[in-house]
Formats: C-alpha cells, sequence, structure tokens
C-alpha cells in the first residue's frame, strides 16, 4: 500500500506530535487538516495530508516513528553531513536509510530543489564515479538511481495539488539522454511552483517534444541534456520552434552537458539553468509575469 494510501487516526497524529487528541480533532473540525469521516462518524487523515501539514508548520516535537511511513524519514537539515550520509546509504545499497533521509529533509521544509541540488546531486555525482575504480560501480549506480526515484515518488502525495488554473509545463530528457533522475525532479520542483507538469522521462525525441507542446499548451518546457549524445542538431528544432511560439512557451535547458548547448545557433530563445533551485526560481518568475499580463475582470456597474 502506497502513503497516499493510508490513513491515521487523530490518536496516532496527536502522539507523534506531543499534543492532545482534541487539539487535532479542532484542527480537522476547522479546516486546517483535512480529514474523512468514517461511517461511525469517526475522524482519519490521510498521511499525506499529515505529511503536508507537518512540513507546513515543522513541529519540533514531531516523531515520525509514532505514524506509519514507508520509511520512518530522519528529519534534519539539507547540508554537506547530510549529503553524506546519504551518499554512504546509496553506495551501502540501503535504500530504506537512503528514502529516510530524503522524505525527512522534505518534511523538515526544504524543497524538492534544495533536495536535488544538495542533496541527491552530489551523492549521485560520487556514485557515478565508483565504476573507475569498483567493479560494483555499475551495479551500485543503477541501484542509488532505482532509490532515488522510489523516494521521489513516495514525496509526490505530500505536494499540495496544483490549482485548477495553474499553468503547465513539460520535463523531458534529450533524444540520446538515459538519464531518469533531472526530470523527474524537474518536475517535481515544477510541481512544487504550482504547475501542472507532464513528466516524458528519458530519451525523448524532440518529434514528442513537439507533439507534447502542441497536445498541452505548456507555458514551460524544462529539456535535460546529460550526455553529449543527446545534445540536438538546430535543425531537428524547426517543429519545435513553430510550436513553442504558437504555445508562447518557454524553453529552458539544463543539465551537465548544458555548456555544450547550441544556443547562439538556434532562431528560438532558449533559456539557460544550471540548477533545479534556478529552475525552481525561473518558473516562479515565469508563473507571476503570466499571472500579471490576464486581463482583469470588468468592474462591476453600481445601481443607479
Amino acid at each position: 500500500m502506497l502513503n497516499s494510501d493510508r490513513f491515521i487516526t487523530t490518536r496516532q497524529l496527536a502522539e507523534s506530535l506531543g499534543v492532545s487528541e482534541s487539539s487535532v480533532k479542532r484542527w480537522v473540525d476547522d479546516g486546517s487538516l483535512e480529514a474523512h469521516r468514517t461511517s461511525g462518524g469517526h475522524r482519519r487523515i490521510p498521511l499525506a495530508q499529515a505529511a503536508r501539514f507537518l512540513r507546513r508548520h515543522r513541529w519540533s516535537t514531531f516523531r515520525p516513528d509514532q505514524l506509519p511511513f514507508a520509511a520512518s524519514p530522519a528529519l534534519g537539515p539539507v547540508d554537506d553531513l547530510a549529503a553524506e550520509h546519504l551518499f554512504d546509504a546509496l553506495s551501502k545499497d540501503d535504500p530504506e536509510t537512503a528514502r529516510a533521509i530524503i522524505s525527512g529533509r522534505f518534511l523538515s521544509g526544504a524543497d524538492v530543489a534544495t533536495i536535488g541540488d544538495l542533496l541527491i546531486r552530489p551523492a549521485m555525482a560520487r556514485i557515478g564515479e565508483l565504476w573507475k575504480h569498483d567493479p560494483q560501480g555499475v551495479l551500485v549506480e543503477h541501484r542509488a538511481v532505482d532509490t532515488c526515484i522510489a523516494a521521489l515518488h513516495e514525496l509526490i502525495p505530500w505536494l499540495d495539488p496544483a490549482p485548477e488554473l495553474a499553468p503547465t509545463a513539460v520535463t523531458a530528457a534529450g533524444p540520446a539522454d538515459p538519464y531518469m533522475l533531472p526530470p523527474l525532479l524537474a518536475s517535481l520542483t515544477l510541481r512544487e511552483r504550482g504547475f501542472k507538469v507532464h513528466n516524458l522521462g528519458p530519451l525523448t525525441p524532440l518529434s514528442s517534444m513537439t507533439l507534447a507542446i502542441t497536445r498541452y499548451q505548456p507555458t514551460l518546457l524544462s529539456l535535460s541534456v546529460s550526455t553529449d549524445t543527446s545534445l540536438p542538431r538546430a535543425s531537428e528544432w524547426e517543429a519545435m520552434a513553430k510550436s513553442s511560439r504558437q504555445a508562447q512557451c518557454e524553453i529552458v535547458v539544463g543539465g551537465r552537458c548544458v555548456g555544450a548547448f547550441p544556443f547562439g545557433s538556434l532562431r528560438i530563445p532558449v533559456n539557460r539553468c544550471g540548477s533545479m533551485l534556478e529552475l525552481g526560481a525561473f518558473a516562479s518568475g515565469l508563473s507571476r509575469s503570466k499571472d500579471a499580463r490576464k486581463p482583469l475582470d470588468p468592474p462591476r456597474k453600481g445601481r443607479k
């Protein structure tokens, strides 16, 4: 059963926070905390809703081991020590500890972009070098990627849902880019900024990105390029350029090989982002600018 399918009682949440059960019931009744009622009238709180509540309020007395998380979150800051602990867990193929570190930092208030840039990225960079001197390096890297993907998917139900009129974004890795983590991190970063996101994943042909722009009419397309071979030829951009102009879609390119991207030879404006934090900041600014350009409702006429 996924975290998003689980429900907890008001008593469970109260015990994990060190507060009275009546306080939790009051939060439910005043709408601060979403819950469902059983046929007998008992309040049942979705675990995902509890996670959102905990992250929003950052409860200092919170005991995550009292709740049925898939891996009990390890609360704490995102710093060099946390990145070291994540590297140790991933290199030892200890998925439970790795997931606990990632989920715990998220519940402690770190956003997805910070977790991606300052926690997962440095740990995976070290993992990616193991094959040079360790015959188990490739095995360790593949398991580490799978663990990080599982941990990030666990965060999705904990993100606030996008508003009904939220802007749309598409994320993808280039045509010859097999890496799954960058577009997934980009998709969660944009979700956290209030976007509705369609993640196309790795190895995405430009023709598929063009179709996605036509279908979803996104405000933003985020493309990750992590290998030299994933860099598209300028001629391949023509159809995408036409679709992006028609959809008024901004294109953002990032990734390990972004420095080799042919920005100067393209006939459409393409934005460069060097990190998930930069992508998040760009998306937030883009969303605000779109909101500012929305036509205002006409003033209501008063009675004569």
